[in-house]
């Protein structure tokens, strides 16, 4: 297992909800399926700033993706990844094969730390 990246990035909850109040940011960058999830929790910004976090991570790793590539970097439960679009590109280009990500959040910061592995 080849190391191609690290990604790491902290959200501030807080935050994320002045970024959901902005409908069209909100719907840039996630998809319907983080929503259902983030959504079945009492409280759903932590488990979305978490998100928000991984995805900004995988940018970092990836580099030649912009914010604006959000919505094609889902992350699943569990802290599963998948990419869609010019993010799944770079990811091949790069040679990355898949991403170990480690998410922690409490009340008032989300953080993610990503790892970008080879073969």
């Amino acid at each position: 297992m080849e190391i191609i990246g690290i990604g790491t990035d902290i959200v501030k909850v807080k935050r994320m909800k002045k970024f959901l109040e902005r409908e069209t940011l909100g719907a840039m960058a996630f998809n319907p399926q983080e929503m259902d999830y983030a959504c079945k929790h009492k409280d759903p910004l932590p488990y979305l700033a978490a998100r928000f976090a991984v995805k900004e991570s995988i940018i970092k790793i990836l580099e030649d993706v912009t914010i604006m590539e959000a919505k094609n970097i889902i992350v699943l439960e569990k802290g599963r990844v998948t990419l869609e679009g010019q993010a799944k590109v770079v990811m091949e280009l790069k040679g990355i094969k898949e991403f170990k990500v480690s998410i922690s959040h409490e009340k008032e910061y989300a953080l993610a730390f990503v790892i970008g592995v080879g073969q």
